[in-house]
């Protein structure tokens, strides 16, 4: 005889399916579950003190490929956002090329703290014309969340493009 046939039981409602322990439904969740700014940012980014130069913010940008860089003091914390956008508009213009990233530097209406939830972070840049949302412990930088992966991980209601924030 084959140990290996099994014949199940019939349920209640005529269908031959398994019970037992398996069966058990998985215990109800009380909350909802969200994600904290810590969960989701990227760790650890790039960043240019406040004392560098335009010229080397303007290398630095060019060799991240990117836009916008968080400027930090020597002890890490956030002194606001530089973007290449003003940066351009600056060194076109003939000003002093010895100026500083802190010169430029436009002190972000909007953070988020480390553990704080995420559920709303989408909107949030959206309605604030963000790309980077810095995340703070303290005032120490210790990641950011940027607009096109914040909408992908966070956002199920609509798709990205069509609330992409303007760059300010």
């Amino acid at each position: 005889m084959n140990d290996a046939a099994r014949f199940l039981p019939i349920g209640d409602d005529g269908s031959r399916r398994p019970t037992g322990v398996a069966d058990a439904a998985p215990p109800p969740v009380d909350r909802p579950v969200v994600d904290v700014a810590g969960d989701v940012m990227t760790c650890d980014p790039d960043r240019v003190a406040g004392s560098d130069t335009l010229l080397e913010v303007a290398s630095r940008m060019r060799s991240l490929l990117v836009a916008f860089l968080p400027v930090c003091d020597p002890d890490g914390a956030l002194r606001g956002i530089i973007a290449l956008r003003d940066l351009h508009r600056v060194v076109r213009g003939g000003v002093c090329t010895a100026a500083t990233a802190s010169s430029l530097t436009r002190e972000p209406a909007v953070t988020i703290g480390v553990d704080d939830p995420v559920d709303h972070v989408p909107d949030l840049m959206a309605e604030w014309r963000m790309w980077l949302l810095p995340v703070l412990d303290g005032r120490r930088l210790v990641g950011v969340i940027h607009y096109a992966i914040g909408a992908a991980k966070l956002s199920p209601r609509a798709p990205a493009s069509h609330r992409t924030p303007t760059a300010p």
